[in-house]
């Protein structure tokens, strides 16, 4: 179905998430850091494209920067997952034109939610994605 690129230091939420994109059908990628995705991005080609904001030395918002450079056509292919407080809006306002992303907790539906967007061409919406926590919410 789809190739999916998930990027999270935190690793149960890493293999939480991938497990439940498997189970739908896609084929997905895992790396442990942005600087792992990348290189992940640069040895393959990836449907979407899912990280989280917060990670040490660099974070979802670098990946997605070094990634467009690499790749332009992953432009709209992101998901950011982010905790609050998120950064100041000016550091997410150019991801935001065109980009995803869902606040944690995440309930994985809403996660396939947006993978599903992504693959539809359906635009990202100028606000972000709560999803409400549930029994298949995805937790470290």
């Amino acid at each position: 179905m789809y190739s999916v690129l998930m990027v999270d230091d935190n690793t149960a939420m890493r293999e939480a998430l991938a497990r439940s994109l498997t189970r739908r059908g896609c084929r997905v990628t895992t790396a442990a850091s942005g600087v792992a995705g990348l290189e992940a991005l640069r040895a393959g080609s990836f449907d979407v494209v899912i990280t989280d904001l917060n990670m040490p030395e660099r974070g979802g918002l670098w990946l997605w920067r070094q990634a467009l450079f690499f790749h332009p056509e992953l432009r709209g292919r992101f998901v950011l997952i982010a905790s609050e407080p998120l950064p100041e809006p000016r550091s997410l306002s150019l991801f935001m034109e065109t980009e995803r992303f869902v606040l944690k907790p995440l309930s994985l539906d809403t996660l396939w939610r947006q993978v599903e967007e992504v693959m539809q061409g359906v635009p990202s919406s100028p606000s972000s994605s709560r999803a409400e926590p549930d029994e298949s919410a995805a937790r470290p």
